[in-house]
């Protein structure tokens, strides 16, 4: 994952975490995330995570936004994919996000509906080209 995106990806969290503060209390949602009041007090004001507390954040995220219900976004699926293939090296990484890819491209055309937009934007992110017209 290109620093860029990463560096997205982080910002989106913060700004989902926050609003969600905003919305109960901090303490609430550090206990949600599974981490410490203030170390998420430290997180809003733009420390960046170490990676265990910045994959309990992704984790809480995809948790948090299937509650919200809705069309999903591609910062939340991109978030559900890295949750579920982070602790891979690149390369496995990279065909393992593919390979789910497809696997969801797949379960569009069965179903008849237009695939999303975040799917063309995943592929590109995690580097993977479709496998589904090819089988």
């Amino acid at each position: 994952m290109s620093s860029d995106t990463r560096s997205a990806t982080i910002k989106h969290l913060r700004e989902t975490a926050q609003a969600r503060v905003e919305n109960t209390s901090l303490r609430s949602v550090a206990r949600e995330i599974g981490m410490s009041p203030t170390g998420l007090k430290k997180f809003l004001q733009g420390t960046a995570p170490y990676s265990p507390t910045l994959r309990r954040l992704r984790t809480w995220f995809v948790q948090y936004a299937a509650m919200q219900g809705g069309a999903v976004r591609r910062e939340e699926a991109s978030a559900a994919l890295s949750v579920l293939v982070h602790d891979l090296s690149p390369d496995p990484r990279r065909e393992a996000a593919t390979c789910l890819l497809d696997c969801v491209e797949r379960g569009y055309e069965q179903s008849g509906k237009t695939q999303p937009a975040w799917m063309s934007e995943l592929r590109a992110q995690f580097g993977g080209a479709s496998q589904v017209s090819q089988a």
